[in-house]
């Protein structure tokens, strides 16, 4: 099926010659590591041939073999995350380059899919195990397997018209599920319908409390995605309140949609700038960036210690807080996948080399483990991550 008709001298098939030259290059942008590439990209051409039946069309091979060799990858990345330290000396922002930026988007992109793939697994495997045992089995011989229902009246002692049957009566029992008992998370998945104006449960921990898990909606039509605290949020504040229609385009769950706007803060806020300027996102004129209270909201404590872009020419705006400017970073975003239940520790002024720093970071509260950043308050620059900025740090 995958059509390897020809072999090169040293009896390779041509064709998965120049695939593993490309998968090898997709891996070594996805882990970084030119060595372990080789390897996974060798044991991605080991599992596409154990499972060649699997791909059903063609065309899109190189799609498929992307796919396995981002999945090993990701894998790859786990088992490593668990043996290397979290202390890291960050390197100046102004040496980072085109390609860093681009790696980081890509990767970024690559774990939200994973991320928004792992969890609908997740949801249909509570849906599946709400249904009779008989049922259940159908459905997995059918749609996991790939079985015929020859195959499976076989293997359930029916007839075939009976497993037929079985198979779309498992399809209607399963559906019912999903619009009933899992109505408000199958919603998210575009499994069943639901109002854009209806909070509905996520799986992620109040980054604020850590006592309760957010709720959060979509305004897919409008772009919009709100996440907010059930305990400590007040009553017109959100953890996050994003518009960017084109950004969340093909986001239907939350944590995915949380890590693409994370992505965006990062890049706004820490990859632009230049000089303490961001070309603004409307009419690309350079904007400094602001600290205090923007001037379209209105006057409150927690906005004191808000950065904030405003265009005057066209009213592009955006604000953010101390704490996302810390959550967005690759670093404590990987903390986060790490320790779900975190918590966000207060912004603290200090003074790093006799100029202004913040010191922000979270801790974990089902792990003695916590992350600490120190940024320049002037420049947000990222000086530290982990351990003791450089020079003498003080409270002023």
């Amino acid at each position: 099926m995958l059509g390897w008709t020809e072999t090169t001298a040293t009896g390779e098939p041509d064709l998965v010659a120049s695939e593993r030259v490309r998968i090898v290059r997709l891996c070594t942008r996805l882990t970084g590591d030119a060595h372990a590439a080789e390897d996974l990209a060798q044991d991605t051409l080991l599992v596409a041939l154990q499972h060649e039946r699997a791909l059903r069309d063609p065309e899109k091979r190189q799609q498929w073999l992307s796919g396995i060799a981002r999945n090993l990858c990701l894998h790859w990345r786990r088992r490593r995350g668990l043996e290397t330290r979290r202390s890291i000396d960050r390197r100046p922002l102004d040496d980072l380059g085109k390609a860093d930026d681009d790696l980081l988007f890509a990767d970024t992109l690559d774990l939200e899919g994973d991320l928004e793939r792992r969890e609908l697994i997740g949801l249909l495997d509570r849906a599946m195990a709400m249904l009779p045992p008989d049922t259940r089995q159908a459905l997995v011989e059918r749609y996991v397997r790939e079985n015929p229902h020859a195959a499976i009246a076989e293997h359930l002692g029916l007839s075939e018209d009976a497993a037929k049957k079985k198979v779309e009566r498992g399809k209607i029992a399963l559906r019912r599920v999903l619009a009933t008992t899992l109505r408000a998370e199958a919603a998210a998945y575009g499994l069943s319908p639901a109002e854009d104006q209806t909070w509905q449960p996520t799986s992620l921990w109040c980054p604020g409390c850590g006592r309760a898990k957010l709720v959060g909606r979509f305004q897919h039509e409008r772009g919009k995605l709100f996440l907010r605290c059930p305990l400590c949020s007040p009553p017109d504040l959100h953890y996050i309140a994003a518009t960017w229609p084109a950004g969340l385009a093909g986001i239907h769950t939350f944590r995915p949609g949380v890590s693409r706007v994370l992505g965006f803060i990062h890049d706004l806020f820490h990859v632009r700038p230049v000089d303490g300027r961001v070309l603004c996102l409307g009419c690309q004129h350079w904007l400094p960036i602001q600290f205090g209270t923007p001037p379209w909201v209105a006057l409150r404590a927690e906005n004191l210690q808000s950065i904030y872009l405003y265009c005057p020419r066209c009213q592009c705006h955006d604000y953010e807080s101390w704490h996302s400017l810390t959550w967005c970073l690759p670093e404590v975003r990987r903390f986060w996948q790490e320790n779900p239940r975190m918590r966000f520790q207060p912004a603290r002024e200090i003074h790093v080399e006799g100029r202004p720093a913040i010191l922000t970071g979270f801790e974990s509260l089902t792990g003695q483990v916590r992350i600490d950043v120190v940024t320049r308050r002037d420049t947000l620059q990222v000086v530290q991550i982990n351990g003791v900025a450089p020079g003498p740090a003080t409270r002023p």
